[in-house]
């Protein structure tokens, strides 16, 4: 059943419908919430919350094609409630980002899975209105209209923060890929050094 179908499936109290949206959409909701939260008990829990609120709500759902920004919506919702409730609004403290700067691996040697840690170090920095605009637009690939929709703001504001995050992100892993070469730099003439006395 493709996705349309399965949407007005479940418009229609199709239960089965339900699960099949649920496997579908659980892995990228609960990758946003965690990339939202940073607590992966917490992700769980804003994730279940979500499809509970998706489940109860269906009525609330106009058009057919809206179905993914109504659902981020909802997960995005569920985020910044419990970021209030935790009393958290932004992400690594600043003792914790020198952990991810202290890499002695160049950037450009580094495997993808550690280019994607990496990034996602710094993007955990980011304020919660920065950060979701970068997951939604780079991780879950909205359009700037459903992330206008999601965070009810309007395109030209979508655009103006998506700048500004990755100017921010920008700056920031440029410095700390600065200080991780300098930091290599050092250790390798260090090493050459106590080698070089070794010999004489």
């Amino acid at each position: 059943m493709n996705e349309f179908a399965l949407i007005e499936s479940f418009q229609a109290g199709d239960e089965f419908a339900f699960v099949g949206i649920y496997n579908r959409y659980k892995g990228p909701v609960y990758s946003f919430c965690y990339k939202m939260l940073l607590d992966s008990d917490a992700a769980q829990d804003v994730m279940q919350e979500t499809f509970l609120r998706v489940y109860e709500n269906r009525s609330r759902l106009l058009k057919t094609a809206s179905f993914k920004s109504w659902l981020f919506t909802i997960a995005r919702n569920q985020c910044l409630n419990s970021l209030r409730r935790s009393g958290r609004h932004v992400g690594l403290q600043h003792d914790n980002w020198d952990l991810v700067v202290s890499s002695d691996t160049p950037f450009t040697q580094m495997e993808k899975s550690e280019q994607i840690k990496f990034v996602a170090g710094f993007l955990e920095t980011l304020n919660p209105d920065y950060r979701e605009v970068i997951i939604l637009r780079e991780y879950q690939n909205l359009t700037y209209e459903e992330i206008a929709a999601v965070t009810k703001s309007t395109i030209s504001a979508v655009k103006s923060r998506l700048f500004k995050a990755r100017r921010k992100l920008s700056k920031m892993m440029s410095q700390a890929i600065a200080t991780s070469e300098l930091n290599l730099a050092q250790a390798t003439g260090e090493k050459r050094h106590t080698e070089k006395i070794r010999l004489n």
